[in-house]
């Protein structure tokens, strides 16, 4: 069939569909043309007026572009949104701000797409239904616009930032003072999160307002203060005291090993040992040299003094009826505490360690005050008395010792050192329920050497060899 007569038919038939019917069906059928034409009029005007312009309702992030002429969308984005280089991060808990450019992010946005997909936004099908909800709900039409990643630069940046804002979380603690126990609370950890600042910093590129506060996690420290709360560790148990003398680096070296163990929790079971919780004697800590024992001689050491911490502790720990675990005494007796009741330690030697064998946690304070020395176990009341006892003394007397002069007449002598005798001891801890013994420990048998008397023996010669020089 010719296409003239096809356009004819296709005219009759439409002259038919209005004509025909009822008078009523032929007015609602010039309704639906004339919306038809309405609306084929309506998208053929917007059509043109959009053609090079922006739809309305369109919103890059939060710049409203609707009904801006597409030629002007590249200058206008460079200056309200790409010309700004910077960005300012501010940092948590009044650190102040770090300001950073976005190259040095690795960080820029694509241009080139971001234009396409503004020119693009309400336009097609899927456009069409955007725009309704933009004329009727007032919905806007948002872009997000891609953004351009060096990830090797941002993983860096974040890097450097991660590490300013990092803080460890920090446990609650005891602070022990004298005999008083207060609770220092735990403080929360922080850290960067590192995925939010990523969504945040590529956002800004396109949004006018370029200062952003760094998004911050938390981290819970593993004991708060309403766990030291329920230890119920406030409490003196027993307290120890020994007498502090000798010089000022002996008392400034105790002070430090003193404080060393003051505060230390221990849970029951958990062992004490001296070595490890006081740990070397360095000057890097504030120790200094006092006198030590090396065989029979006192002699300058790096941390002299400490014997007195360990050996004071030894007796608060046996006075608590806590298992000793290791313990030594001195070569020889010291002045600060009878026999058999000293605790000598050596890095990397001779230690003291005691085990919490108690059925609850307890709490060591130490104190040097007005010359004395004083270790308290704090926990709650002992229903038992502890009393540590000696037996079975032995002295051993001194040896003599000659050390040859010729600066002496032959068989004159002199005392240079005056000899100390030395003992053996053994001792006892005996443990009291309702003032009945229940228990009976042997601690140990211990010797402490004597220590010679030390003379010089005139030999005569240097004398005789004044007298005749010799020579023919």
């Amino acid at each position: 069939m010719p296409v003239k007569d096809k356009i004819r038919d296709l005219v009759v038939s439409s002259l038919s569909f209005f004509r025909g019917g009822s008078s009523a069906g032929r007015r609602w059928r010039y309704a639906l043309a004339a919306i038809a034409f309405l609306a084929v009029a309506l998208i053929t005007v917007d059509y043109a007026y959009y053609r090079n312009r922006v739809y309305h309702g369109v919103y890059l992030e939060q710049l409203n572009l609707g009904g801006r002429p597409l030629k002007d969308l590249p200058a206008l984005l460079e200056r309200e949104l790409w010309s700004q280089e910077e960005v300012s991060l501010e940092l948590p808990d009044s650190q102040g701000t770090l300001t950073a450019t976005y190259q040095e992010m690795g960080l820029a946005p694509d241009r080139e797409k971001t234009l396409e997909l503004v020119s693009r936004a309400g336009r097609g099908v899927k456009g069409l239904s955007a725009r309704l909800a933009f004329w009727f709900k007032n919905r806007p039409i948002k872009v997000t616009a891609p953004v351009l990643v060096d990830e090797e630069k941002l993983a860096e940046f974040n890097r450097r930032l991660a590490e300013m804002v990092y803080r460890s979380p920090e446990s609650a603690r005891f602070q022990v003072e004298g005999e008083e126990v207060k609770i220092i609370p735990e403080r929360e950890g922080r850290y960067l999160q590192a995925v939010k600042l990523r969504k945040l910093l590529i956002e800004s590129i396109h949004r006018p307002e370029r200062t952003l506060a760094v998004p911050t996690g938390k981290s819970a420290p593993p004991v708060t203060a309403e766990d030291l709360e329920r230890l119920e560790v406030d409490k003196v148990m027993i307290s120890f005291s020994t007498q502090v003398s000798g010089t000022s680096n002996r008392i400034n070296n105790i002070r430090i090993g003193a404080a060393a163990v003051n505060g230390c929790l221990l849970a029951p079971g958990e062992v004490f040992s001296f070595s490890q919780v006081v740990g070397p004697a360095t000057r890097e800590k504030g120790y200094l040299e006092a006198p030590i024992i090396v065989g029979e001689e006192l002699v300058p050491g790096l941390g002299g003094g400490l014997c007195q911490v360990s050996s004071t502790l030894y007796n608060a720990a046996l006075l608590a009826n806590l298992e000793i675990l290791e313990r030594w005494n001195h070569s020889q007796a010291v002045g600060y505490l009878p026999l058999g009741r000293d605790a000598t330690i050596a890095q990397g030697l001779l230690d003291f360690k005691f085990v919490n064998n108690r059925e609850h946690h307890i709490l060591i304070g130490a104190e040097l005050a007005q010359d004395r020395l004083t270790f308290r176990i704090f926990g709650p009341p002992m229903k038992e008395r502890v009393e540590i006892i000696s037996s079975g003394y032995q002295k051993v007397d001194p040896p003599v010792r000659y050390q040859k002069t010729s600066s002496l007449p032959k068989g004159e002598k002199k005392l240079l050192r005056a000899g100390k005798p030395g003992h053996y001891i053994s001792t006892w801890r005996v443990v009291y329920m309702d003032d009945k013994e229940v228990s009976r420990e042997f601690l140990g048998r211990d010797y402490y050497a004597p220590v010679a008397a030390l003379y010089l023996l005139g030999t005569g010669e240097g004398e005789e060899a004044a007298r005749d020089p010799g020579g023919g």
